[in-house]
């Protein structure tokens, strides 16, 4: 990184530290480690005229892969007042940004025998011999974690390909 990136995360520090508390009781009705954050995604929503679209996050699911680029979440909130959102379906602003299809329902999607075609069938068996050797060496730990490195033979990855590669995106 060059040195005004690595002045801009310094100075960002004490926010991204203060964004980053874990939820310490699962059943409280308040969560206070949401103030900041909420505060944070506010402001970015009030300001239309900034270049910040909104924020991303490590999620708190998947600590072992806190250096990959999965497990992050992304929030991009509407910029528009409550007048304008009551002409539009959608946030005109992050509209001009993505390309959508029609919408598919996910259960209908995922009864679709569909294969993508990057997927052979031999990643899928050395996935079960994977998982079945895991059990047999009695291995802890997050499944998860196992799972993320094998992302293309999930059900997510079937339906995300499919998509992709069946439907035809809007402007």
């Amino acid at each position: 990184y060059d040195f005004n990136t690595k002045l801009s995360y310094l100075a960002l520090w004490p926010l991204i530290i203060a964004c980053n508390y874990l939820k310490k009781y699962d059943n409280a009705s308040f969560v206070q480690e949401y103030i900041i954050p909420n505060l944070l995604m506010q402001w970015i929503s009030r300001n239309s005229n900034e270049n910040v679209v909104g924020i991303a996050y490590r999620s708190t699911k998947l600590p072992a892969n806190a250096l990959g680029s999965r497990g992050i979440n992304v929030v991009l909130p509407p910029k528009v007042r409550y007048e304008e959102m009551a002409n539009n379906e959608f946030c005109p602003n992050l509209a001009k940004i993505f390309k959508f299809t029609l919408p598919v329902s996910w259960q209908v999607l995922k009864t679709v025998e569909y294969v993508p075609e990057s997927v052979a069938q031999s990643d899928r068996e050395n996935l079960s011999r994977r998982l079945r050797r895991r059990k047999n060496r009695e291995l802890t730990g997050s499944i998860d974690d196992e799972i993320l490195n094998i992302y293309n033979l999930t059900d997510f990855y079937k339906l995300e390909t499919c998509m992709d590669e069946i439907q035809v995106y809007a402007h």
